[in-house]
C-alpha cells in the first residue's frame, strides 16, 4: 500500500510540474476573488485547474463547496478543481489570474501580485484613485 501511495504522489508532483502550476499564498488570494483564509493554492492556466492541500479551507472560505464532485479529484496531498465546473468558480479564479498577468503583475510570495513599479495590485489601485481624485480638484 505504501508503494502505491508513493507512486501516486510522484505522479501528482510530475503532473503539477508539467502543468506549469503556480503556488499562490494568502497575500495573493484577494486579487483572485478569494478570501485570504483559503490557504495556499496552485493554479494552472494551461491545464485549467486550481488545487489545494487544505480543501476544507478553500471550500468553506472560497465557495468551492458548491462545485459538484465530478469536477473535483483527490490525488496525493491535493484536491484538484476543474475549470469546467457549473458554478464557474474555478474559471473565474483562473481568469482573474490571467488578467493580472496580462496587466503586468507577477506573484511574489509574501507580497502578492506586484507590478513593474514594485506596487502590489491593491497599492496600484489606491495610487490610481488618489491621482484621479487630485485631477478632479
Amino acid at each position: 500500500m505504501y508503494k502505491l501511495n508513493e507512486t501516486i504522489e510522484k505522479a501528482v508532483q510530475k503532473y503539477i510540474e508539467e502543468s506549469d502550476a503556480v503556488e499562490i499564498g494568502a497575500h495573493g488570494l484577494e486579487e483572485l476573488g478569494l478570501d485570504f483564509r483559503c490557504g495556499r493554492i496552485l493554479i494552472s492556466v494551461d491545464e485549467g485547474f486550481v488545487a489545494a492541500c487544505n480543501p476544507r479551507s478553500i471550500e468553506y472560505y472560497g465557495g468551492f463547496e458548491y462545485i459538484d464532485s465530478e469536477f473535483k479529484l483527490d490525488a496525493g496531498d491535493y484536491r484538484f478543481y476543474d475549470k469546467e465546473d457549473e458554478t464557474d468558480r474555478v474559471g473565474r479564479v483562473i481568469q482573474f489570474y490571467r488578467e493580472l498577468l496580462q496587466d503586468g503583475y507577477q506573484y511574489e510570495d509574501g507580497k502578492g501580485f506586484v507590478n513593474s513599479n514594485g506596487l502590489t495590485a491593491q497599492e496600484a489601485v489606491a495610487a490610481k484613485t488618489a491621482v484621479e481624485k487630485s485631477e478632479e480638484l
